[in-house]
């Protein structure tokens, strides 16, 4: 039996207040779980069921490992299906950001849904990005569903938080170029550009921000089936950022 003090110091780790304050997060599922032994991520105490710990536990030698039953962790889960495993983690300081030419960042312009927050981690980790670029207003990293969403990328990909507008400013001093997707954009497809620099996407309703779009150096479209009587109105976000992450990849690879 895990105490009522302790579910409740869990439940508070649903919010940014709580997790600031005590420095942790927490993590749920095995997948993630064990995405945590290949990382940096200092783990503080792992609640599991006894099948877990009996097959896992010697991978987390230190380490605070507490047995739950199946309603400890419905308590504490905020997933409909609580999983045999759930661990409070120390956050990571953010590492220094190291901004120049030849490497390819995605910027992320109040982007506030922790889904798409997630999903757009994954993808840029997927691609080999060199980090992302949060506004500050942006959901934090160690969101619950941030975590669940990145299935893991959110503790190999950096992620900074940034004034954006201060750090374009720094960005176009040293030349780097920024990109980011409009509608009178130029076709990603056909149009020359360097696959190196940053990447702007905006935020879920409003798109990117006007202080944001006039430090960029370079709009891009993606292009939809022109034979559409009615095309949609736009992608999701994390949806258009698979797209323009695939083309900078392919770009940066085709003579590779």
């Amino acid at each position: 039996m895990i105490s009522k003090n302790c579910i409740k110091h869990i439940n508070s780790l649903q919010r940014k207040k709580y997790r600031l304050q005590t420095g942790t997060f927490l993590v749920e599922g095995e997948k993630i779980v064990s995405e945590i032994l290949r990382s940096d991520i200092k783990v503080k105490t792992i609640f599991a069921l006894k099948s877990w710990i009996l097959n896992n536990s010697n991978k987390f030698h230190g380490v605070e490992i507490l047995e739950a039953d199946q309603e400890d962790l419905k308590k504490m889960s905020v997933m409909q299906t609580p999983p045999p495993v759930m661990a409070e983690c120390f956050s990571q300081k953010e590492s220094q950001l190291d901004l120049k030419q030849g490497k390819l960042f995605l910027a992320l312009d109040s982007v506030r849904d922790p889904g798409n927050f997630g999903t757009i981690i994954r993808i840029a980790d997927w691609f080999g990005f060199d980090g992302i670029l949060a506004s500050e207003d942006c959901v934090e990293k160690y969101n619950s569903k941030v975590v669940q969403a990145s299935m893991g990328s959110v503790f190999r990909l950096k992620i900074f938080y940034r004034n954006l507008t201060t750090l374009f400013q720094e960005a176009l001093e040293k030349n780097i170029p920024i990109y980011g997707t409009f509608l009178e954009g130029e076709n990603i497809y056909k149009d020359n550009f360097k696959a190196e620099g940053i990447i702007v996407l905006g935020n879920e309703g409003h798109g990117i921000l006007p202080d944001t779009a006039k430090l960029i150096t370079k709009k891009l479209f993606i292009p939809f089936d022109q034979k559409q009587k009615f095309p949609p109105e736009s992608l999701n976000v994390s949806s258009a950022a698979s797209v323009v992450c695939s083309e900078f990849f392919r770009r940066r690879n085709v003579n590779n």
